[in-house]
């Protein structure tokens, strides 16, 4: 029965199908699911999130910093420089990587955070796991602001009021750039990368790992509307609250769905199924009523069909989750943590213990 319920819970929301071309036609094959991925990325990033560049830049890093004996003498610290030309005009952002010594070849967490570059948020716990981390500050990359692509990568590719890339396009194409570096670098394990984020970077570390295929792992903690979670029937923050409150984070073309979340023609599970059939973990918070967790939940148990198809699990689950339910059996992973929206050491474990379980 429990099951039945959250079916009839996304019968009753009328998602869009994500197995259905825009013809009518159904994609009931892998390779029909390749040519529907591109369909699904292409009306996401006409309608939401704008359009990345694709091409015409020069990337480069640096390491400027090294520390051989960080966290008493525990790992090997690294200040890498990112810098980007393009269009005759230069960006550049740093990013911090810790590699422990204990672990050859770690696998890496690339963490997009809201905390200061050197804070160690965490950091050692997750060395002592066996685990790297590379670390950005998010307004180190691009300011949270409507600047107009006055800043950041967005001043190297300015865009138009239509479908012009907006910040969370603009911070998850940076950590691609990251990406770009970390696979150039012989300790870590390029194969084994997982991409992080909470709330509005939860947002953008969802975006990043559906559109960047070399991520083995996506994590969208709490990220509600606009990240994983439903809009069609969502609680809390809406369409018309992110049009209002953050129009700088998507295109300008979302405007023209403020009036109604039925309209769009897509939902949030249309951005989770890019990620298939990677690893996608979603973790809700009980009280964080605005980003609503059932509707976090119910995206992530509507890509469950595209993960079968593709001949992998998808998320397992026996009904609406409970607080402190942890679904780790499948390729979609999911928690719902008792208390508010955070990101916190719980949240960390268990993301830890489910790449453990899968090797990821």
């Amino acid at each position: 029965m429990g099951k039945e319920a959250v079916e009839k819970e996304l019968e009753k929301r009328g998602i869009p199908e994500v197995l259905r071309f825009l013809d009518g036609s159904e994609a009931n094959t892998p390779e029909l699911w390749r040519k529907r991925r591109e369909e699904i990325r292409e009306i996401l990033l006409e309608e939401c999130y704008g359009r990345l560049p694709v091409q015409g830049w020069e990337a480069g890093w640096e390491v400027v910093q090294e520390d051989q004996n960080a966290f008493g003498g525990k790992a090997v610290m690294r200040l890498v420089d990112v810098r980007i030309r393009a269009n005759n005009r230069y960006a550049s952002w740093p990013f911090r990587l810790v590699l422990p010594k204990n672990t050859e070849k770690p696998p890496v967490f690339l963490y997009l955070t809201f905390l200061p570059l050197f804070s160690d948020e965490l950091t050692e716990e997750l060395i002592d796991n066996g685990y790297a981390l590379a670390r950005v500050s998010y307004q180190d990359i691009a300011s949270d602001q409507a600047d107009g692509y006055s800043n950041g990568p967005g001043a190297l590719f300015p865009g138009n009021a239509f479908d012009g890339w907006g910040k969370l396009a603009v911070w998850a194409w940076s950590m691609s750039r990251i990406m770009d570096c970390l696979t150039q670098m012989h300790e870590i394990d390029c194969g084994r990368i997982a991409v992080v984020g909470h709330s509005r970077l939860g947002k953008a570390a969802l975006l990043c790992g559906a559109l960047d295929e070399r991520f083995s792992m996506v994590i969208s903690n709490d990220s509600g509307a606009g990240g994983i979670s439903l809009f069609r029937g969502k609680e809390g923050e809406n369409v018309a609250d992110l049009c209002r409150n953050f129009p700088y984070w998507f295109c300008g073309n979302l405007k023209k769905y403020e009036g109604g979340d039925m309209e769009l023609p897509f939902d949030q599970h249309f951005l989770a199924a890019l990620v298939a059939p990677r690893k996608l973990y979603a973790a809700s918070a009980v009280d964080d009523e605005w980003a609503d967790p059932r509707s976090e939940f119910l995206a992530c148990a509507a890509v469950t069909p595209v993960y079968e198809l593709l001949g992998e699990k998808g998320m397992v689950y026996d009904g609406f989750p409970e607080a402190r339910d942890t679904l780790h059996e499948g390729s979609v992973g999911y928690h719902l943590r008792p208390g508010t929206h955070y990101l916190g050491r719980d949240d960390w474990q268990l993301f830890m213990e489910y790449r453990r379980r899968h090797g990821v």
